[in-house]
């Protein structure tokens, strides 16, 4: 009776193709998983590999802004230090006009304290005697003036030179 039920229900060469068809089905899921799975680990390694890459250029941005930082800072450094030479170079050129003014000054007053001298050695000798008449006297002062603020004057003049160089130096530095 049961065999009878059996052979009613689904006959044995269906059941077997069903079940074949059921097996290949399942043949074909196995190995469409298995491809899934390697396609998921390769997914993974590049999904990997690309955090990885990531936070490599990741350290590398950081470094680029770092050393951006760095450029910028000796950029504004060198900034400054071009304008403090500019300015060092105006008040060099500006000591340089002041060497000169006072050289050309000098140079007249020694020309006017040899001219003088001259004068006053000429004088004695058309004259005779040695005798200081009151023109000599007044022109001796005036040599003994001039003189002095000769003196006076070269030591400023040396003060300016001496800045000068210094400035020279410092900026040359």
């Amino acid at each position: 009776r049961l065999e009878a039920e059996l052979a009613a229900a689904v006959p044995r060469g269906e059941h077997e193709a069903v079940q074949e068809g059921l097996r290949a089905e399942a043949a074909t899921l196995a190995q469409r998983l298995g491809e899934l799975s390697r396609r998921h680990e390769k997914t993974c390694e590049e999904v990997f590999r690309v955090q990885r890459q990531a936070l490599f250029m990741k350290s590398e941005r950081q470094a680029a802004e770092e050393r951006l930082a760095t450029a910028q800072k000796q950029l504004a450094e060198a900034q400054d230090e071009a304008r403090r030479l500019r300015e060092l170079h105006g008040h060099a050129e500006d000591s340089a006009r002041l060497v000169r003014d006072r050289d050309r000054k000098i140079t007249e007053l020694s020309k006017e304290v040899f001219r003088l001298k001259e004068a006053l050695n000429v004088l004695p000798e058309s004259r005779g005697p040695p005798q200081s008449p009151p023109d000599t006297a007044v022109l001796q002062a005036r040599i003994r003036a001039l003189e002095e603020k000769l003196a006076e004057t070269e030591t400023r003049h040396s003060k300016v030179v001496t800045l000068y160089r210094s400035h020279l130096l410092y900026a040359v530095q």
